[in-house]
């Protein structure tokens, strides 16, 4: 039995046993992973895989244990390794932070510019997505720090601290009808097409059940991943958007307005994220502190290595 093995198990579980996408993953080949995983069940004795001709369908049961222990051996393999880089070289290293396209843009720019400045020799890298695909980074190890909403059923091995909440706004053009309205209401917000952030994002989701229970139903026109490009949609009229109230920029964004609608919609909750166990470098906890000045070192190790 090897690392190895282990990482390929690891791998075609965590691509939906897909075995041609684990083999791109860890750029070996298709028939290299089915070999040592194979090699991996006759050394335990077990069959570790469910098989129905060339698919891959699913985990044994005895499968389903071993891929549990076999994420905690990688996890503190990678730990070892993290140890020795901190000790043998304290400021050097690299840092991978999983977000939404949100947060990457608006959030962490002036904290990054900072940590950068203080840590020269770190290079950080920003993987951006949906809340679902973070959280897969981080109990992965593709990432370090999660920064983003939760979903419904978070795996157990990760740890969210709370962060800050997202309020959202109506952004409309300067000269807009809704600018003149002394109360803002869902019923006229309503009247008009409406852009919004994807469902599976933070400042998207739960808008169209909020108009539902009100017994409303908008003309939603565009949804998009990016607010950047939902403002270019509201600057060419196609019409109004429902974003978060961080991407609204006076400077950059000349033209529009926000609307507060904090009272209409409700707010959504941030986390930072990461894995339970995980071995946190010196420099992984300042940039955690930078974005969440109330933590420290202690309070962070102290979460990651008690169980729930």
């Amino acid at each position: 039995m090897n690392l190895q093995q282990l990482r390929y198990l690891c791998a075609v579980v965590e691509t939906k046993f897909n075995v041609s996408k684990a083999a791109e993953r860890l750029f070996t080949s298709q028939p290299g992973i089915s070999k040592q995983i194979q090699l991996l069940e006759g050394e335990l004795g077990v069959l570790l895989l469910v098989r129905k001709g060339n698919r891959i369908l699913g985990l044994t049961p005895p499968g389903e244990e071993v891929y549990a222990v076999a994420q905690r051996m990688l996890s503190d393999a990678l730990n070892l390794k993290k140890i020795g880089e901190e000790f043998s070289a304290k400021n050097e290293g690299s840092l991978v932070v999983a977000t939404t396209h949100l947060h990457a843009g608006h959030v962490l720019p002036k904290i990054i510019k900072k940590f950068s400045e203080l840590y020269p020799h770190v290079t950080v890298s920003l993987r951006q997505s949906d809340p679902y695909q973070v959280a897969t980074w981080i109990c992965s190890g593709e990432a370090d720090i999660g920064i983003s909403a939760t979903f419904d059923e978070s795996p157990e091995e990760l740890i969210l601290f709370p962060y800050s909440t997202i309020d959202r706004s109506i952004l409309v053009p300067e000269d807009h009808p809704l600018v003149k309205l002394k109360k803002l209401t869902l019923e006229k917000i309503a009247q008009y097409s409406i852009i919004s952030l994807d469902a599976n994002l933070a400042g998207g989701s739960g808008i169209k059940q909020v108009f539902e229970s009100s017994n409303l139903k908008p003309n939603f026109v565009l949804s998009a991943t990016d607010t950047d490009v939902i403002k270019t949609y509201v600057k060419i009229g196609h019409g109004i958007a429902i974003i978060p109230t961080i991407a609204y920029d006076k400077t950059r964004d000349k033209g529009l307005m926000i609307l507060d609608a904090s009272g209409l919609f409700p707010s959504i909750p941030i986390f930072i994220q990461f894995r339970r166990g995980k071995y946190l470098r010196h420099y992984m906890e300042d940039f955690i502190t930078m974005v969440c000045p109330n933590w420290n070192g202690e309070h962070l190790n102290g979460a990651l290595y008690n169980k729930k």
